[in-house]
């Protein structure tokens, strides 16, 4: 604890000057002792950074998290801050008619339909999660066009270059703090092997959980996950956030319902090749299938349904129908939901003539 009290009796002695050369309107401080030398601009850093942070509320639980991947639209949170919800809502900040970026957490929820409606706040989808690691991937509906993804290089981590003592920065949105968007100066302690994190002396609170944590470059070295009551702050490294983001592929999901009143088997395959799957299905119950690849692995006409259409006549009278699937992109932990993910097919039956058929259950 003797370096670190040091540290920070260092930011203490030149505080004025920040807050001089900076103004209180510029940067949100989540610190009182925080400061930054002549070799580094911190407006610089932040509005580089800031673009990519988002605000994430979810049934009340509230956190941070960053865009990783402009192109997918996909945020990076912990899975805590998710809480177990399917769908979060994530801001990002927008500048009022100065060009000053609004940080009060009034004026968003105030403003929810307009700033949806141009892109500034977007309901986002959980597509892949990993509780042991406290990570989650968010996919959102839009994005604004002063969104930017978060400077990252999975090649080569950012924090394998970090001494002890290093600076570095973490952005969220602190709970107990009343604006969005704060800065936080910390210093890197070291890898924390029992942990499996990285170990930082910063002041952080409830709330930057799920912030980005980056070097000077402005590159992201991890996500704060972790804190106690004496400076210390624990993040995910980059590269577990690489894994879970590897995880995302391409999944085409049909699902079939049973609305018949029997318990109805049924086969499908999703190549010429591929031997025929059986699936029983009782009555009332859905069942989603689903391929995880290139939409090129799949063969014209397939995936395919064999199924015995004439019912209780003793015998097999295959009917083979082609069916069709909704592409969604999802990761490790998150499997495909049928409202949601799939084409919906369904079984119906006329007792009067025995018959079993598939229908779409998109059509009317």
């Amino acid at each position: 604890m003797s370096n670190l009290t040091v540290y920070r009796k260092g930011f203490v002695l030149s505080l004025a000057t920040v807050l001089l050369a900076f103004g209180m309107q510029g940067i949100g401080y989540s610190q009182a002792d925080s400061t930054i030398d002549s070799e580094l601009s911190v407006n610089r850093l932040y509005d580089e950074v800031i673009p990519s942070v988002v605000w994430i509320t979810a049934n009340g639980n509230q956190g941070s998290g960053v865009l990783i991947d402009r192109e997918m639209r996909i945020v990076v949170t912990n899975d805590h801050v998710t809480e177990n919800n399917e769908t979060i809502w994530c801001a990002f900040p927008i500048r009022d008619r100065k060009g000053d970026r609004i940080k009060d957490r009034k004026f968003y929820r105030d403003n929810l339909k307009t700033l949806t409606h141009l892109g500034y706040i977007s309901l986002g989808r959980v597509i892949a999660k990993n509780s042991e690691q406290d990570l989650a991937l968010v996919q959102l509906s839009g994005l604004p066009e002063t969104a930017h993804e978060i400077k990252h290089n999975f090649r080569y981590p950012a924090h394998r270059g970090l001494k002890r003592m290093d600076r570095i920065h973490i952005f969220g949105n602190p709970t107990d703090l009343k604006l969005l968007w704060r800065w936080t100066l910390g210093a890197f302690q070291g890898v924390d092997e029992r942990r499996g994190m990285l170990h930082i002396s910063a002041d952080t609170y409830a709330g930057n959980s799920g912030g980005p944590v980056v070097n000077d470059d402005g590159t992201l070295i991890g996500l704060a996950t972790l804190s106690n009551k004496n400076t210390g702050t624990w993040a995910i490294p980059s590269d577990k956030i690489k894994d879970l983001l590897n995880s995302v592929e391409p999944r085409h999901v049909f699902s079939i319902q049973n609305n018949t009143g029997l318990i109805v088997p049924y086969y499908t395959k999703w190549k010429e090749n591929d031997a025929w799957q059986k699936t029983v299905i009782k009555s009332g119950k859905a069942w989603n299938h689903w391929y995880t690849g290139s939409l090129e692995d799949i063969p014209d006409g397939y995936p395919k349904i064999r199924f015995d259409y004439i019912v209780d006549d003793k015998q097999f009278t295959p009917k083979i129908n082609k069916l069709n699937t909704y592409l969604r992109y999802l990761g490790e932990g998150v499997k495909p939901d049928r409202e949601r993910d799939a084409r919906e097919y369904h079984f119906g039956y006329n007792s009067r003539t025995q018959i079993l058929d598939l229908y779409d259950s998109k059509k009317k």
